[in-house]
């Protein structure tokens, strides 16, 4: 009976960190126990899989949102095992989840400093009406894939910008449904030896339920391996926390009672040396699954390669 009573408990816990509703306190309990017991890791993958989160339990992966660590070193140092960095990442996932919305600032720097480099290298507003999306992970870069369709704005749903919008279609083996895009670094210039580089992605999402919350999503991930095999990684759960060099994922959660209005959200990874592909991921669902279906919607999606000076060298220009 103590056993049953466990494994309920281990699961209710699994659970509520998986739809978003675990407190910070529990989010320390529950990492500690997937850190020390290698049936309570498997139970996680499986209910993982069942919610359709295993998008959202990568960003446990995360360097830079659970070590704080704000630049990559020069040489690439031994990551650390993937238990580390499930514990690690669990607990940076509360601050993500629980946030009704997330506001990015960059540190304003001083008038004598080297200013970052900002190139813009994605803009998509699905204005095209013959985009067809392939509704799998992503095979090849520099096209979008996924659960998602282009259709035209209308009083219903204005549109961010231009006149279409990307509805996501129902998936019925998640609880998310997905638009993903695989940038391949390997197109674009090295960053310099004095600078780091990060890759910024800012988009709109909008749902047509009022009454229910939402969930949007903005997942990266950066891996050393070329856009065509990566595929094989995102769909194994066995290699992707070691093959990951770094994860970011931030969540916005919809209030019930807002007023209808698309919802700008986004999220930047700090690229390690040695990436050679990044994955964006963008899904979007139900807090609930049990509440009255919404529509969701995606548009004006704006992604940059941004290249700072290292603070060193920053200091020396003074």
């Amino acid at each position: 009976m103590k056993m049953e009573k466990k494994k309920r408990e281990l699961d209710d816990l699994l659970n509520r960190y998986l739809d978003g509703n675990l407190s910070e306190a529990d989010v320390r309990v529950l990492s500690t126990q997937i850190e020390e017991s290698a049936e309570v890791r498997e139970r996680y993958w499986e209910l993982a899989s069942i919610h359709g989160m295993v998008e959202q339990t990568m960003q446990s992966a995360s360097l830079k949102a659970t070590t704080g660590r704000e630049s990559a070193e020069q040489e690439r140092r031994p990551r650390a095992s993937g238990l580390s960095r499930i514990k690690t990442g669990i607990a940076g996932l509360a601050i993500g989840v629980f946030s009704a919305s997330v506001v990015w600032a960059f540190k304003l720097p001083q008038d004598n400093q080297p200013q970052p480099k900002i190139q813009e290298i994605v803009s998509e507003g699905f204005e095209n009406p013959e985009q067809n999306f392939k509704r799998r992970f992503p095979f090849e870069a520099g096209k979008w894939f996924g659960d998602i369709s282009s259709i035209s704005a209308d009083q219903e749903k204005s549109s961010a910008s231009g006149v279409r919008v990307a509805q996501f279609l129902d998936n019925p083996k998640t609880k998310f449904a997905y638009a993903r895009y695989l940038i391949d670094l390997g197109s674009y210039a090295e960053v310099y030896p004095t600078h780091t580089r990060s890759l910024r992605v800012d988009t709109s999402f909008f749902a047509s339920n009022l009454d229910d919350s939402s969930v949007f999503q903005i997942r990266l991930a950066a891996f050393s391996q070329a856009p065509q095999d990566i595929a094989r990684i995102w769909n194994d759960r066995e290699v992707l926390f070691d093959q990951v060099l770094q994860h970011v994922g931030r969540n916005h959660i919809t209030k019930p009672g807002q007023d209808s209005e698309w919802h700008k959200l986004g999220a930047s990874i700090e690229i390690p040396p040695g990436t050679r592909s990044v994955v964006i991921s963008l899904g979007a669902g139900m807090v609930d699954s049990n509440a009255d279906k919404s529509n969701h919607y995606l548009d004006d999606i704006r992604v940059s390669l941004v290249d700072s000076p290292r603070a060193i060298y920053a200091d020396n220009a003074q």
